[in-house]
């Protein structure tokens, strides 16, 4: 019997990037249970079933890295939450099958789904040279941000400004290759040296700041702003790019399986369940209802 698995992020580590944040899940609880009411409603739609290849009626493998709330996340009770695995809960519900999560380490996700470990990876930056071999089903639009201490003394910075700064990412991000370029530039100019710290995942990231071992982590913008909101007196955002959006990769061989995915999601486009999750959320103004796939707003990353 072939499952839907996604792989995340260490639990461990992402709970301790969480533990300096006070209560940090009494905010999100009442959305995890609306969301999960608005999952359990959504219904098999049999049209649409039909387009799922019979090797997935049992299911279809997701990996999936946790470390990004509210868009995926691991919750106080160890389960799997946030708008991403919500949407593709709801959308293995319209075709009639289910979802199952496995944790693993962003920079394995491509990999994985190169070496077909697993069918869909969930959600990815869709940038143009990752596209060789994956088909991004796009549903949102992302961007990036960096958090700092509330009393770090700016409010806002810009490129040049890196410069002298010690600014974390997680590992196999955009951001890691931006923070190599820009250090190599800080060089070249004869600037102070930009020291970059990269971290398994953003959790880790994130208590980084907290603990004051660094400057400044650059992380995913709705990552970033969520643990503003939740602790608006420990962090502030004193930069922001808006650039990407993120995908729900599919190997480029399993082209009918990923027509299939398509079709369910714009099901719950169709029927609502798509806004009302991106608004339990907080996420609506993100929104992608189109699903194309490799729309012509991807970027090079």
């Amino acid at each position: 019997m072939k499952r839907i698995i996604v792989a995340t992020v260490s639990v461990a580590a992402l709970v301790l990037g969480m533990a300096g944040c006070a209560n940090p899940e009494i905010e999100s609880e009442g959305q995890q249970t609306e969301a999960a009411d608005i999952v359990a409603s959504v219904e098999k739609n049999d049209e649409i079933a039909a387009l799922l290849p019979e090797e997935f009626a049992d299911g279809f493998t997701i990996s999936i890295n946790t470390d990004v709330e509210p868009i995926k996340f691991v919750d106080s009770d160890g389960n799997i939450a946030g708008l991403n695995p919500d949407l593709l809960r709801a959308a293995a519900r319209v075709l009639g099958t289910e979802a199952e999560f496995e944790e693993g380490t962003f920079d394995g996700l491509m990999p994985g789904l190169e070496a077909k470990r697993f069918d869909v990876i969930a959600s990815v930056a869709d940038f143009v040279e990752r596209q060789t071999y994956i088909d991004f089903i796009d549903y949102m639009r992302n961007g990036t941000a960096i958090i700092t201490n509330v009393d770090f003394e700016k409010d806002e910075i810009t490129r040049e400004d890196f410069c002298g700064l010690s600014i974390g990412y997680a590992r196999g991000t955009s951001q890691q290759a931006s923070l190599e370029e820009i250090a190599a530039e800080c060089v070249a100019s004869g600037s102070p040296e930009l020291e970059i710290n990269g971290y398994n995942d953003t959790g880790a990231g994130i208590l980084s700041v907290k603990s004051g071992e660094a400057d400044a982590f650059w992380g995913d913008f709705p990552q970033m702003a969520y643990n503003v909101k939740k602790t608006p007196d420990t962090f502030k955002i004193v930069y922001e790019e808006q650039k990407s959006i993120l995908g729900i990769g599919i190997h480029k061989d399993n082209a009918e399986l990923r027509d299939a995915l398509q079709a369910a999601l714009l099901q719950l486009v169709e029927d609502g369940t798509y806004d009302a999750l991106m608004e339990k959320w907080g996420l609506s103004d993100s929104a992608l209802p189109e699903m194309d796939i490799n729309s012509d707003i991807s970027m090079e990353g």
